[in-house]
């Protein structure tokens, strides 16, 4: 069984167990997070720079929120390689905490019902699943939810739309009962000053809130938009509308917190967009 070892331990986050686990508890608002709470959205997105920047926001992502059994992990393909929608099979992630469980019977479901394919190439040097794996492991350190990750290579809304009938056609149940969630990775606007990033942002999460997935690419590319997440948060409200049928959204998205990496430095000419959503079924 293949084992994912970590990419980007000691550069984006601590490389030893209790550096990371110390660093972890101080980004939730009230120390040590609580896997067990009231709030269950279906589906969150949270960022994935170094902890330094944007640890706080994607920690208030989760803040709160009760953990399902398994979690969809959606995240872009920074490098380029493997396939367009490559989900990692089986075996497990490793962090500096240990190890995460693949969920290898639902790997193949989604697999075998074609667009998604097993790949580990796409995943080998992509941080942007790794870097969320400790914030789970830390709201639940005796058993992490088991995980299926999903490197999304493409922005092709014909594509992302049929991917997102197809989880919703695999994972419908366990999403509806709470026991499958959605964790889609995405950072916002790249490298333009504080005020064009933050404009820009709030023009994608006007999309991402409203739940309108074909609205989000193609504002995202006619506006030059550089959310690196774009794609796998489509495939994600694709997946919720395909659930819902034609009753669209039953319950808001929310948004939790929207800063820049302005703040970890007070370098405001050349930032990075992080924003924390929650959206309910």
């Amino acid at each position: 069984m293949p084992i994912r070892r970590p990419a980007v331990a000691g550069r984006f986050y601590p490389g030893d167990a209790k550096s990371l686990a110390a660093l972890v508890d101080s980004l939730f608002p009230d120390g040590a997070p609580q896997a067990e709470a009231a709030d269950t959205p279906c589906a969150v997105m949270a960022p994935h720079a170094g902890y330094v920047f944007s640890g706080q926001a994607a920690a208030l992502a989760l803040a709160g929120t009760r953990l399902p059994e398994t979690l969809i992990l959606l995240c872009p393909n920074h490098t380029g390689l493997g396939h367009p929608l490559g989900v990692w099979p089986d075996g497990a992630w490793e962090t500096p905490l240990g190890a995460v469980p693949v969920n290898a019977e639902l790997a193949e479901s989604l697999c075998a019902r074609g667009l998604f394919a097993k790949d580990t190439r796409s995943h080998l040097r992509e941080h942007s699943l790794e870097v969320e794996l400790p914030l789970l492991q830390r709201m639940a350190p005796d058993s992490p939810p088991s995980i299926v990750p999903v490197c999304v290579g493409t922005q092709d809304p014909r594509a992302l739309a049929m991917a997102g009938g197809i989880l919703a056609d695999v994972c419908g149940q366990g999403i509806r009962d709470g026991s499958t969630g959605i964790l889609i990775s995405s950072d916002m606007n790249h490298y333009e000053d504080e005020e064009t990033t933050m404009a820009k942002d709030e023009r994608a999460l006007e999309c991402v809130l409203a739940q309108e997935p074909g609205a989000l690419l193609e504002r995202c590319r006619r506006e030059r938009i550089t959310m690196c997440g774009c794609g796998p948060m489509a495939l994600a409200l694709f997946c919720l509308r395909a659930l819902r049928g034609t009753s669209g959204p039953s319950a808001p998205a929310r948004l939790v917190c929207h800063t820049t990496s302005g703040k970890a430095f007070g370098d405001y000419a050349r930032v990075v967009g992080y924003a924390s959503v929650r959206v309910y079924l």
